[in-house]
């Protein structure tokens, strides 16, 4: 039986995904897996009359799992919701169907940059988004984990192939609403054998699109 010291079990994994080196900068809340390629960047449109009836939505969604994959039941009273800050729908599920994509955060870096966080974790998915948006401009990077075989292997690449965002101003400072949309797809290109066996080794498209509306961190 091993001796490790039980404190170096637990914080092990967690130290290593700290320690990844971030070629894309994320500087909070989640950071992509190494080796993806350069992005491309694009011209923000905006909008200051952009509608969607998410924006006035006040709606709480309210999980069918906890974090451990255990079911919990389906009455609002048992539990609190949390706030929605997306409805964002995305098609990286095996088999090519669409999911639900719930949470969007975001933070001020500067008077001239914002990231945000695109995201969805639940046991089928796991979808992360980062948007930089800097000048006028902005760039995305697109992750998952895989849960099979080997469990969460980040192995692969995705590569952006067409994007647009749309924001309703262009300057923000903490505590101000952010609200927009997002048109976003890129190639995904498995990298590891082991997964290759799995999933196969073609390339596959994978997008993202909907409406986001939260506050600036």
């Amino acid at each position: 039986m091993s001796s490790r010291p039980l404190k170096w079990t637990v914080l092990g994994p967690l130290l290593a995904l700290l320690l990844i080196a971030d070629a894309f900068g994320a500087p909070w809340w989640d950071s992509p897996p190494q080796g993806q390629p350069t992005q491309m960047w694009s011209k923000v449109d905006y909008d200051p009359k952009l509608t969607d009836p998410f924006f006035e939505s006040n709606k709480r969604s309210y999980p069918d799992h906890d974090a451990k994959g255990t079911p919990l039941e389906k009455r609002p009273k048992k539990r609190p919701g949390f706030k929605q800050t997306a409805k964002c729908f995305s098609n990286s599920f095996e088999g090519g169907g669409q999911h639900l994509v719930n949470s969007c955060e975001a933070k001020v870096l500067d008077t001239n940059m914002v990231d945000l966080f695109i995201h969805e974790s639940n046991p089928a998915d796991h979808d992360r988004l980062m948007v930089r948006v800097r000048n006028g401009m902005f760039t995305c990077q697109f992750w998952t984990l895989f849960r099979r075989p080997a469990t969460m292997r980040q192995a692969a690449t995705w590569t952006t192939k067409q994007q647009k965002l749309t924001l309703t101003k262009k300057s923000y400072r903490k505590g101000d609403v952010i609200k927009g949309k997002i048109d976003f797809e890129c190639v995904q290109q498995i990298t590891d054998p082991v997964l290759m066996e799995h999933y196969g080794r073609d390339p596959t498209t994978i997008k993202v699109h909907g409406a986001f509306n939260t506050i600036v961190q």
